[in-house]
């Protein structure tokens, strides 16, 4: 099948994943939406497990050109901190609590990569920290995984926060703090 195929199911799949979670979307479904048959898709992708796969994996690959532009920029340790921060941000806003909730429990090659994606930002914030330890921005003695560790937990409750209480706080409120 052709790469533009590939490239289709996937984005319209990822979209399908992150605003109703994994479990609820089948490759029925998925199939219908993109007005395919089951044939094509599985032609393209060998499970749904597989699917869900590439679709992290684009959303990896879209992290790490972001993240190449944060830090070639000429901008100072702060302002890549807030760049590099507001990108999680919008990931955080793309994605439903089902799917986090999904990832959360399910023990496959899809868990691996979401933990691969988690400690690509634990690598991200570390390296603008370290950054800023070395212009003077970031006290010297801050233990950077410590911080690192601070930030990502704050981030996971954000996620958390922003799906639990969502009848009750204002998005924006939320992820603006």
């Amino acid at each position: 099948m052709s790469e533009e195929t590939r490239e289709y199911i996937i984005s319209k799949a990822q979209t399908l994943f992150y605003r109703y979670g994994i479990r609820s979307i089948t490759m029925d479904f998925i199939a219908s939406e993109l007005g395919m048959s089951k044939r094509t898709l599985y032609e393209n992708f060998k499970n749904k497990d597989a699917l869900i796969i590439a679709c992290m994996e684009r959303d990896r690959q879209q992290q790490e050109r972001e993240m190449c532009q944060i830090f070639s920029s000429k901008t100072n340790t702060i302002e890549k901190l807030v760049r590099c921060y507001n990108r999680i941000i919008y990931y955080i806003k793309q994605t439903s609590r089902s799917f986090q909730l999904d990832i959360e429990h399910m023990r496959s090659k899809v868990s691996e990569e979401a933990d691969k994606y988690r400690e690509k930002q634990f690598h991200y914030i570390r390296t603008i920290l370290q950054t800023g330890v070395e212009e003077g921005l970031v006290r010297s003695d801050l233990n950077l995984d410590i911080a690192t560790s601070l930030h990502n937990s704050q981030l996971m409750w954000i996620q958390k926060v922003k799906n639990t209480h969502a009848d009750e706080m204002n998005h924006g409120e939320i992820l603006e703090v």
